[in-house]
């Protein structure tokens, strides 16, 4: 797992999926978190784990 501050300073080759389990209150968070797959043309995937609890904009 990686903090937001990773997901902008690391650059891990061959990340194949990103996992979110709690989802940022803003999008620019997010866009970072899920930029660390597929990246150079690439394949992979985001998968976000969502409760019914949260409300989504």
């Amino acid at each position: 797992m990686a903090t937001d501050v990773a997901a902008r300073g690391i650059d891990v080759a061959d990340i194949a999926v990103v996992y979110n389990f709690d989802l940022p209150d803003t999008v620019a968070p997010y866009t970072h978190r899920i930029g660390r797959t597929a990246r150079f043309e690439k394949i992979g995937k985001a998968i976000s784990l969502v409760s019914t609890a949260v409300r989504l904009c």
